[in-house]
């Protein structure tokens, strides 16, 4: 069993965000960059997290579960709409 997957089957970095959540966290994105946000919201919905924060300079942020249970993604929104950061590798309290 991958090491991202909680025994239930739920994505450990989404329970780890949900945990940490309304306090600050620090997103790691599998490129190395890394963004501090100030969460506004973190739900569940099933087995599937659906969370919104905000970076430092006012960018939305919104990060949910992938196709399976060891995907964590994370958009931006700007002018155009959402576009999609990367894989989120790690979550901690900023």
């Amino acid at each position: 069993m991958p090491a991202d997957v909680h025994v239930s089957g739920m994505n450990r970095l989404a329970k780890r965000l949900y945990n940490i959540a309304p306090d600050p966290v620090t997103l790691t994105f599998a490129d190395g960059s890394t963004v501090v946000l100030s969460m506004h919201s973190a739900e569940f919905f099933q087995d599937d997290l659906e969370a919104e924060g905000e970076a430092d300079d006012g960018t939305t942020y919104r990060i949910v579960d992938g196709d399976d249970d060891a995907t964590l993604l994370a958009a931006r929104e700007g002018d155009d709409g959402w576009t999609v950061v990367g894989d989120v590798t790690d979550v901690e309290a900023a």
